[in-house]
């Protein structure tokens, strides 16, 4: 149990970065623009309840992301079958990871990135009595000539019977301070709408919806949406266009995508 214990937790100060994968070169500057997509993908199983990693890929790839942040991610729970949901679909997309451990080793949050990304942190969120745990994952992305963005990748799962307010407001100061100052994306599967005093602690620290031009943007149920739990935010500066939250079935949520302008240097 100790040695259990021991283990979970230098996972959650250590996230895993795969390097194997090429990136993207630096040679023609930064980029203006990055398209992010969010994407609770429920271990990699459909609404069909079959492990879905074609479907999963293709709703991402159709949306040309830049960097991609995922909920839910399975690294080989035997009770799903031992797939090692993020490793499979890091190759197929090409884009090496970073994960974020939650509930235990193989249960968390991952971020894969097209440019190399440098300075992983975790932030343990309080979640007592939540089974699947929950932490915010931190990431640089550098884009070449000097040009970093800060990358938060969470998953707000509050204990049962208390809503996600005391997260919240964790994962916003943790992002503000870890940016600091860089611009930043904050995003993932937030159990919260807006309008609701959680959504109000991240637009509270001056961070701005990105999907707002879209709204109402329901992403759950993927099969009937109903709910708009899925978000992205940036800070001043990042300008959003295009937003959508394509319909599928890959996962019982449906993925947000949105392109952000940086700020000219």
């Amino acid at each position: 149990m100790r040695v259990t214990a021991s283990v979970t937790a230098l996972a959650l100060l250590a996230p895993l970065l795969a390097d194997e994968l090429p990136v993207a070169s630096n040679r023609d500057g930064p980029p203006q623009r990055l398209t992010v997509v969010a994407y609770n993908i429920r271990m990699g199983f459909g609404l069909d309840g079959r492990f879905d990693l074609a479907g999963l890929t293709g709703a991402i790839e159709r949306q040309r992301p830049d960097v991609v942040l995922l909920s839910e991610v399975d690294r080989a729970w035997l009770l799903n079958g031992g797939h090692d949901t993020l490793d499979l679909l890091s190759d197929r997309l090409g884009m090496p990871y970073v994960f974020g451990p939650a509930a235990d080793p193989v249960w968390g949050d991952a971020v894969l990135s097209r440019w190399p990304v440098r300075d992983p942190r975790t932030l343990p969120l309080a979640a007592v009595g939540a089974p699947t745990g929950a932490q915010a994952l931190a990431v640089t992305l550098d884009l070449g000539d000097g040009v970093r963005t800060a990358v938060v990748s969470t998953h707000l799962q509050p204990p049962p019977g208390r809503g996600p307010v005391v997260q919240a407001r964790a994962v916003a100061d943790f992002a503000i301070g870890y940016a600091d100052g860089r611009p930043l994306v904050v995003a993932g599967d937030l159990n919260t709408q807006p309008g609701d005093e959680a959504f109000a602690k991240f637009t509270g620290v001056g961070l701005i919806d990105a999907l707002a031009a879209a709204r109402p943007l329901a992403t759950s149920p993927a099969d009937d949406p109903r709910e708009q739990i899925d978000h992205v935010f940036v800070s001043p500066g990042l300008s959003a266009t295009g937003p959508v939250a394509p319909r599928g079935t890959a996962s019982d949520h449906l993925p947000v995508a949105v392109t952000l302008t940086l700020p000219p240097r």
